[in-house]
């Protein structure tokens, strides 16, 4: 390593330690930010989440990144059981991709209880967010959160000892799905079971109809010209429906991308050729891998726990500190 590269390191390893040292003191800071204080009793986990704000680096506790991440994903129809389960799945979320990079580091055991929000799919929502989603109501509902958080305090779940992957989506398709169906290997606490209820969701299905040219335009660029046909179907898919390759006018393409490009809510597509062009189905939104949001919400305004909830959605698993 050249001199400058080593003052370089140095300084990094340097600014790490102090952002360390600091943490409590900004995570305090945080607190105020959205709302909060420290009168709802809620503990440091000792894991912290870097976040850049408005030019700058600070460190937020994985507690108060929780509840400021389930203050905006949550529905206020949501009661307090619901409220828990999903504290707890973005608890196990956070911790488990801090293993995973752990295990991948060079330097195991330094990077286990830091990560970076960008390395995260549970996305915590600024004051300003928060505020514009639920006006008046904000302070109210981030005290519900952090309430949430606090009832479940470190709680996360595991399998065999070790932290799970809490894979969820907002609405099955009736049921949800195994990990052999979606990854084509078997995750053992991801399994299919019923979810019933989610057909009576309002956004449980939903049907447009395109033209041709409509198609066309939206998958030139994917098109092969010299060898169209006026074929759009579905070329295969797993056993619940979810397409995994989508024929376009004679060109595959990946069901994924199919969605993407015209905004449907997930991949379990049904397309029929009809007299004004193409008519295309969707069932569900997500890849129902995992709890379903909708139905776990039903489980707890029907009177079940979030850790019964939890032990129903994800196979096998135990619920621990």
């Amino acid at each position: 390593m050249r001199e400058g590269e080593m003052r370089n390191a140095k300084t990094i390893i340097i600014g790490i330690a102090c952002a360390m040292a600091l943490a409590y003191i900004i995570s305090g800071i945080y607190d105020k930010a959205v709302g909060g204080d420290d009168t709802d009793g809620s503990a440091k986990s000792g894991r912290n989440v870097c976040i850049y704000d408005n030019g700058e680096y600070s460190l937020v506790d994985v507690e108060e990144y929780t509840a400021s991440t389930l203050a905006g994903m949550m529905s206020d129809k949501w009661s307090d059981e619901m409220l828990k389960a999903v504290a707890v799945v973005v608890r196990t979320g956070i911790y488990y991709q801090m293993d995973e990079n752990d295990r991948n580091s060079a330097t195991q055991g330094q990077t286990k209880n830091l990560i970076n929000e960008s390395q995260l799919r549970e996305i915590r929502y600024t004051e300003s967010q928060l505020k514009k989603k639920w006006g008046g109501e904000c302070s109210g509902i981030m005290r519900r959160a952090e309430k949430a958080v606090y009832a479940t305090g470190g709680q996360v779940m595991k399998y065999g000892g070790e932290i799970i992957l809490p894979a969820y989506h907002m609405i099955s398709t009736g049921h949800t799905v195994s990990a052999q169906e979606i990854y084509g290997h078997d995750i053992p606490y991801l399994r299919q079971v019923a979810s019933d209820v989610d057909q009576m969701a309002e956004d449980f299905s939903t049907t447009e109809i395109y033209s041709g040219d409509r198609l066309q335009k939206i998958f030139r660029k994917w098109i092969d010209a010299d060898n169209m046909t006026d074929e759009v179907k579905v070329m295969t898919a797993t056993e619940s429906g979810f397409a995994q390759t989508i024929n376009v006018f004679g060109s595959e393409l990946e069901a994924d991308v199919f969605k993407e490009q015209l905004g449907l809510a997930s991949t379990n597509i049904h397309i029929d050729k009809v007299k004004d062009g193409y008519r295309i189905i969707t069932v569900g939104v997500g890849d129902s891998l995992g709890m379903s949001l909708y139905g776990a919400s039903v489980l707890a305004e029907n009177g079940e726990k979030y850790d019964q909830i939890l032990r129903y959605y994800y196979t096998g698993i135990e619920i621990a500190k």
